[in-house]
């Protein structure tokens, strides 16, 4: 009697964890992909949710699912995925240049993006290409086109282009600054420019006697003058790499934050250049 209820409870132990596991087909992931994919070349925004074959899932958890699936056939299998808890990216941030991945990056960085949703649960703020750092948004889009060529061509891409998620997204017109706003930043942007990059200066005010200063000096300058004319602004250092103590200024103007444009006024200073970075903030 004790061994068959010792049994009962075994399968029904086992039949739980069993549904408790959800897994959606390869297949069902492939076809999906170009729907993702139109959707945001359609709507300039990635979907909350995507339905794989009969689930419904978040935005999140179909960019795990994704590297997963181009993981898979990187190996010429098509096995299913486990749909896992995954929370948003909580500072996404950006600063990627328009060019091309190779096939070997974009599966590698498949591989990280999987790796870190297992140890930490979320998707990554960023990830780090050759081309800079990519927000989860632009990682979705990027990635359903790669799954969507392959759903048209059986096989995977030799390269994927690649663009910063604000030309792709609602960026360039919803919630873009109004004209006169615009035209403060663009002013902005300009006079910062005038200010030669050198070592030896790391105070704004004195930048503005000088003519020159370092990227403190700079990334202060901008938080000053655009805080000034309403424009959210926060500072951003390196918390690793090579250039430990690099600083450079971000802005919000309503759909998250994005790199300070230095080379679109012709500045001599930059923004990321490698390494970890967090926010810092600037009160001075």
């Amino acid at each position: 009697m004790i061994t068959l209820l010792a049994l009962v409870l075994f399968v029904n132990v086992s039949a739980v964890s069993a549904a408790s596991t959800t897994t959606v087909d390869a297949n069902s992931i492939i076809k999906s992909s170009s729907t993702v994919k139109n959707y945001v070349e359609t709507k300039k925004t990635v979907p909350s949710t995507v339905t794989v074959g009969t689930k419904k899932v978040t935005s999140e958890q179909y960019m795990y699912l994704l590297a997963s699936t181009v993981t898979n056939l990187n190996k010429n299998t098509k096995k299913s995925v486990t749909v896992k808890t995954v929370s948003k990216a909580p500072k996404p941030v950006e600063n990627v240049k328009t060019g091309t991945l190779s096939k070997s990056e974009y599966i590698k960085l498949a591989g990280k993006i999987t790796a870190f949703v297992n140890t930490n649960g979320r998707l990554p703020n960023f990830i780090s290409t050759s081309k800079g750092t990519m927000n989860p948004n632009n990682l979705i889009y990027t990635y359903s086109k790669i799954v969507a060529f392959y759903k048209t061509n059986n096989r995977l891409p030799n390269t994927v282009s690649v663009k910063s998620w604000s030309s792709i997204s609602k960026t360039s017109s919803e919630g873009a600054p109004s004209g006169s706003v615009q035209a403060k930043i663009d002013a902005i942007g300009y006079k910062e420019a005038t200010y030669e990059r050198a070592q030896g200066n790391s105070n704004p005010t004195t930048m503005e006697k000088i003519g020159w200063g370092d990227c403190w000096a700079s990334s202060s300058w901008l938080y000053n003058k655009l805080s000034a004319v309403g424009v959210k602004v926060r500072i951003v250092q390196c918390s690793g790499g090579s250039y430990p103590l690099h600083r450079w200024a971000q802005i919000n103007t309503g759909n998250g934050w994005v790199t300070w444009n230095y080379a679109k006024y012709n500045s001599q200073h930059i923004g990321a250049i490698g390494g970890y970075y967090v926010v810092k903030t600037y009160t001075g």
